[in-house]
């Protein structure tokens, strides 16, 4: 507990208060470390429970916090400390076991307590006296569309013709305000209506098919799992399977035993996009007892899963990395899917790995952790294989159908061989028209979304570059506009090189857009869809996408990353990696290991019915050791090779990491202070309570973003060495710029 006189003021009730007084020790929701002690006034004593959230004074403003404890005394003079001025909520939502590893991951992660809990429990759970979600939906029968409408207006027409979308949520995705939606109402062409239930996700299912006859593999995955559940071992189990190989059955039946015996379980997915398809197959066995939990559900709608989950109504809570503090009455099993994406690490504070907080919480719980993958991350294949975790193998698919054959295209060549720079190669081209003729499905990856990825000057070879950051404009032809990825600006494309005034600049690089005007060319008889990022802003969700494919209403889906897990669609024969070597040039250590992923998780998109499968790899590179690794669905290869580079160089799985990242936007003092920490770091910590060695100073790989400019330096640690490097930068802080820590980073750009 910590008090600060910074933030105390004389008592402010007149008289003597005639019951004994009572404290608080509150965490606001404030990124500034420890938790602070309140008075509870008289008026507010019956209101005020551990767990509940106030609102208290802090400094000059008024602040959200959680109460921690509650106590009749504190460690300073009572009439200087402040009041608690408002009770937010009038239960407790605040769960002991969430507490427990909010604490841990405040201390492991370094990030204040407050906002860890604000994460835990965000606010729109809790929030009261908000208006009921409305649904928009067109008037049946229309009247007839006035000729007059406004760009606006269009847009959310068009967008109601696929069918009704909730108010909020459809204005937040086509960028328009809420007066579009009424003045359309007023015109007698949308009608907005109040949500009929405010859970919507929880409705009722229809009865899915019964349940599968399990593998003889999956009986010997399964039994030593059950076992687990019943006996509340803390155990965790990396179940390593082939993609096909009916992972998901395995989790549904230990599920399945937790409920049986009157516990919960939290199914964590990689991304809300595969929240849908997933939530599905699980309301499908277990109906309206499961639960969906993610940051884009409608407030009123989150409030009510968040509340049956606390009321024991929803046991089971599907739901991608926040969904880990899910406050599940009596937590039976945590199930991590996918459990190498790197989605589940968070990039803003705070900065928690959701797979490692998966396992703290079971080993808090006592309850057993399932991990899933067909390419695990190297820190659980390490585990595993070193006896930490315990190791379970899928090799083969229920239906006995095969992986798919796997053919690299070597790029070079092919463009030296047609003497032009096609975006598909010959052997795709085959492949999927082939597919088409058959009445098959086709996934075309492409990890990079716009039409062209940027600008160049023939003459003077300048490169359009975003001016607030060091990253090139990509156009996206659909927005008619050149865009920065990170910061959004957008501009109108240049009509000539800015630098030299000479001709028009010579577009190079491709991304979805592209290959999706590609595809319409080669195959103009063919339903062709897209699913990226700029899809889903521009009013389309991804399961839309995603269904209109599945029931064959496309034929060839071109796409990001969305489309590379996840997907189990029989009808998919045929999978095209576009560019598969993006990543490896990537200054980050982890680039071969998320292209081998990217790349066989991709490719096993295809053949999982019953007709054969093949992926076509188009790559620069063809020679490197993660393609081909990845082309002959051998995990294991790749990872012996890799562990032998991450040992040699002592990073992770056999050292911790910290990133420490200055900012600011004067370059120059960003720099000094930057060398003057790390040296004082570097004298200070290296050789101590296992600190090992501090790369840097230097220019982040993405040295100006959002008109900042950036230095990074990398500690290789073990976990204690981590803490001292942290006590040591929070003893001797860095002076006028912008710093954090990022404990256990995923990404080092």
């Amino acid at each position: 507990m910590t008090e600060l006189d910074l933030f105390a003021t004389p008592a402010d009730d007149a008289g003597p208060e005639e019951e004994a007084p009572l404290f608080a020790t509150v965490a606001p929701e404030v990124p500034v470390p420890g938790a602070f002690t309140y008075r509870v006034p008289p008026a507010l004593r019956e209101r005020v429970q551990v767990g509940v959230r106030v609102r208290v004074p802090f400094g000059p403003r008024a602040v959200p916090g959680l109460v921690l404890e509650l106590a009749p005394a504190c460690a300073v003079d009572p009439r200087k400390v402040r009041p608690i001025t408002q009770v937010l909520e009038g239960a407790p939502v605040l769960d002991p076991g969430v507490l427990e590893l909010a604490r841990w991951a405040a201390a492991y992660y370094h990030t204040p307590l407050g906002e860890v809990l604000a994460a835990a429990v965000p606010q729109d759970v809790t929030a009261r006296g908000r208006p009921a979600p409305r649904i928009a939906r067109l008037v049946d029968p229309p009247p007839g569309r006035p000729a007059r409408l406004g760009a606006a207006q269009r847009k959310v027409l068009d967008a109601l013709a696929a069918g009704p979308r909730a108010a909020d949520e459809l204005c937040q995705a086509l960028d328009v305000g809420p007066d579009v939606l009424r003045r359309l109402e007023a015109r007698g062409l949308v009608l907005l209506e109040e949500a009929a239930a405010p859970a919507a996700p929880g409705s009722d299912p229809a009865p899915g098919p019964a349940p599968p006859e399990l593998t003889v593999e999956q009986r010997l995955v399964l039994g030593p799992l059950l076992r687990q559940v019943e006996e509340r071992q803390p155990v965790v189990t990396l179940l390593f399977g082939i993609t096909g190989s009916g992972k998901t059955e395995v989790y549904l039946r230990a599920i399945a035993r937790a409920l049986e015996l009157g516990r919960g379980a939290i199914v964590l997915v990689p991304e809300i996009a595969l929240t849908p398809q997933t939530l599905a197959r699980f309301r499908a066995r277990f109906g309206d007892r499961v639960a969906v939990l993610h940051s884009q559900l409608a407030g009123e709608a989150r409030r009510g899963e968040w509340r049956r989950i606390r009321a024991g109504e929803a046991p089971v809570v599907v739901g991608p990395r926040s969904a880990v503090w899910a406050p599940v009455p009596e937590l039976g099993l945590i199930v991590v899917d996918e459990e190498h994406e790197t989605t589940y690490k968070q990039e803003h504070a705070p900065r928690y790995h959701a797979r490692d907080l998966a396992v703290v919480r079971g080993k808090q719980a006592g309850v057993p952790v399932l991990l899933g993958s067909a390419t695990p991350s190297l820190e659980s294949w390490h585990n595993a294989t070193g006896g930490r975790y315990r190791l379970a193998r899928l090799r083969s698919r229920p239906a006995g159908s095969a992986l798919p054959r796997v053919t690299v295209v070597d790029m070079g060549r092919e463009w030296a061989e047609v003497k032009s720079p096609v975006v598909l190669s010959r052997v795709l081209v085959r492949e999927v028209t082939a597919a088409l003729e058959r009445g098959e499905r086709a996934l075309l990856f492409q990890n990079r979304r716009g039409f062209t990825t940027f600008f160049m000057c023939g003459a003077c070879g300048h490169v359009l570059k975003c001016p607030q950051c060091d990253v090139t404009l990509t156009l996206h032809r659909a927005a008619g506009a050149v865009v920065c990825h990170f910061c959004d600006l957008r501009q109108a494309p240049p009509r000539g090189c800015p630098a030299c005034l000479g001709p028009a600049m010579r577009q190079r690089g491709y991304g979805t857009e592209r290959v999706e005007e590609v595809v319409r060319q080669l195959f103009p008889a063919a339903a062709v869809g897209r699913l990226d990022t700029d899809v889903v802003r521009e009013g389309e969700p991804a399961e839309v996408v995603l269904d209109r494919f599945r029931r064959g209403e496309v034929q060839v889906l071109v796409g990001t990353q969305m489309i590379a897990k996840g997907l189990d669609i029989p009808e998919v024969t045929v999978v095209g990696v576009i560019s598969a070597d993006t990543g490896l040039a990537l200054p980050d250590f982890r680039a071969s290991e998320r292209t081998f992923q990217l790349v066989a998780q991709v490719a096993g998109r295809a053949g999982r019915g019953a007709r054969p499968g093949c992926t076509v790899i188009q790559t620069f590179t063809p020679g490197h050791f993660a393609l081909a690794a990845a082309a002959d669905h051998d995990f294991e290869r790749f990872a012996r090779e890799e562990l032998r580079a991450r040992q040699a160089l002592d990073y992770p799985p056999y050292s911790r990491v910290l990133k420490l990242l200055l900012r600011g936007p004067d370059e120059r003092k960003v720099q000094d202070e930057a060398v003057r920490v790390v040296d004082d770091v570097r004298g200070a910590c290296v050789g101590q309570d296992g600190v090992r060695a501090v790369l840097g100073p230097a220019p982040s790989p993405r040295a100006y973003l959002t008109g900042k400019f950036r230095w990074q330096a990398l500690v290789k640690a073990t976990p204690e060495g981590v803490r001292r490097v942290i006590r040591h930068l929070e003893e001797r802080r860095p002076r006028g710029v912008e710093w954090l820590v990022d404990v256990d980073p995923y990404h080092v750009l």
